[in-house]
């Protein structure tokens, strides 16, 4: 198991890794450091880099600045999350650049109508943020909701998508 590191406005994040598949990635916050949670959650992964976590790391990169780049739904493991995750993961990679929908919204595009709260724990639990955009799900009074790399994080990111 490997770790990376990628730039945002807000702090540097990192992404866990292996084979050229993405495991995690994790968003600078001011609970704990993610170099921290990394250590958590993949005691024995080594800090490395390769072709792979370079692409990705310039994506991810992007990203944060509310560039558009897109990292191939390939590049991400998937094989330990639930199929109602999955479902609400790829029902949010629809959702263009720009636009927001909210969690109601999102449950019912999943197939999983009147589903908002579990919906809302799903994405509060994302393995990817940033790749899969949890950031264009808001509360449904317009609210920006939680975020896993916080509140600026968030409206920062929706502003810079929207091109406010």
């Amino acid at each position: 198991m490997n770790y990376s590191e990628f730039n945002t406005p807000f702090g540097n994040g990192y992404f866990v890794w292996e084979e050229n598949t993405v495991n995690r990635i994790y968003l600078p916050s001011s609970d704990i450091s993610p170099e921290e949670k990394i250590r958590q959650d993949h005691e024995h992964a080594v800090r490395k880099n390769s072709v792979f976590s370079e692409e990705i790391s310039v994506k991810l990169t992007s990203l944060a600045n509310g560039i558009q780049k897109n990292i191939s739904l390939r590049d991400l493991e998937f094989s330990k999350i639930s199929l109602f995750k999955k479902a609400v993961l790829n029902s949010l990679m629809e959702i263009p650049c720009g636009q927001t929908v909210s969690y109601g919204e999102l449950a019912e595009k999943a197939g999983f109508t009147g589903a908002a709260r579990a919906v809302g724990n799903a994405l509060s639990s994302n393995p990817f943020p940033l790749a899969i955009p949890c950031h264009r799900v808001v509360r449904a009074d317009g609210a920006a909701g939680f975020y896993q790399g916080g509140m600026v994080m968030k409206k920062h990111l929706l502003e810079a998508e929207s091109g406010r």
